[in-house]
């Protein structure tokens, strides 16, 4: 395991829409732009609708749960000029499908969705990228289809292992998994979220958030209850043990992720503290590479994308998988 150490720089990030509806021109901090095309495919009748630019080796991005596919400009643009890079909206989100119950919010599910985006584009492995909840998927998708992951990169999301562990020792990971918890037990958690959400794209709308108008649509269209139905089918539940079952599996359940993985965390993230790192390798069998970026929080894709989008092109490029 190899652990690197870098520094936040400030970055500048720029969106501009472009064309017919189905188009979408996204900006990185550099100023570089690239135009990607809306598509859909069918997952087992759910609708998953995702935006793709570039050509060469298949890069899927998952995002959060309150970030839209754009949220991935800052990788999106640099990667296209070597990978196929596609960016999901996950189900519940923007103009996926939104099905009713919490049993199809389940790790298995979105897996499910990731390899019918590989199915779609005639490949037999992706390179899997993914952040917050995001990156929840895409730890899950690498433990559960390892002959379909070419390679895993986790931004800011610790193995769910290492999570469990810590929610079972730790009453700073309590604390800092309480609007998870809330999520769960809140009977009007939806409508509360909903109404945080549309709030916080009302003040941007009246900024100078280039992205603020596509972010405003993208939180009309988030189905709040598809948020609340996530914490419920995956996220553990107290009273926490070593036997707490979380994103489909105990601790001692989890397959080993057997494909090279990244983890970019951030030092100072709020949602995972830094025991939850502790370990890691346990959990993947193949190269494990781990990047701390000091004063950098829960998303360094977009806090430190100078850092974060050149790290990611070397560490593929070693693998020997870049153009």
């Amino acid at each position: 395991m190899r652990i690197w150490l870098g520094l936040l720089t400030a970055a500048l990030v720029a969106f501009a829409p472009a064309g017919a509806a189905a188009d979408v021109t996204i900006e990185d901090w550099r100023g570089e732009s690239v135009t990607a095309r809306e598509g859909s495919v069918d997952s087992d009748g759910v609708n998953i609708v995702f935006h793709t630019a570039g050509e060469g080796p298949l890069v899927v991005f998952v995002h959060s749960i309150v970030g839209p596919w754009f949220d991935w400009r800052n990788q999106m643009v640099a990667l296209s000029e070597h990978y196929r890079v596609v960016a999901m909206s996950t189900r519940g989100t923007d103009k996926s499908d939104k099905p009713t119950g919490v049993e199809n919010y389940t790790m298995a599910k979105i897996s499910g969705d990731i390899a019918a985006i590989i199915d779609h584009f005639g490949e037999e492995r992706a390179i899997i990228v993914g952040q917050d909840s995001g990156g929840f998927y895409a730890w899950h998708f690498a433990m559960t289809h390892p002959d379909r992951t070419e390679r895993l990169i986790s931004l800011g999301t610790v193995h769910p292992a290492g999570l469990i562990r810590e929610l079972a020792s730790d009453p700073e990971q309590q604390q800092a998994s309480m609007f998870q918890r809330g999520m769960q037990e809140n009977p009007n958690a939806a409508a509360d979220f909903g109404a945080r959400m549309r709030a916080g794209a009302a003040q941007g709308a009246g900024g100078d958030d280039p992205l603020a108008a596509l972010r405003a649509e993208a939180i009309e269209r988030l189905n709040a209850e598809s948020v609340v139905n996530f914490y419920k089918a995956n996220w553990p539940r107290p009273p926490f043990s070593l036997e707490t079952e979380g994103f489909g599996f105990r601790i001692g359940e989890f397959p080993a992720v057997q494909a090279p993985t990244l983890l970019i965390y951030g030092k100072n993230s709020q949602p995972f503290k830094p025991g939850t790192l502790n370990d890691l390798w346990r959990w993947v069998d193949g190269e494990l590479t781990i990047q701390v970026l000091p004063g950098v929080g829960h998303g360094p894709h977009n806090e430190a994308p100078g850092i974060v989008t050149p790290r990611i092109l070397e560490w593929l490029g070693a693998g020997g998988t870049s153009n």
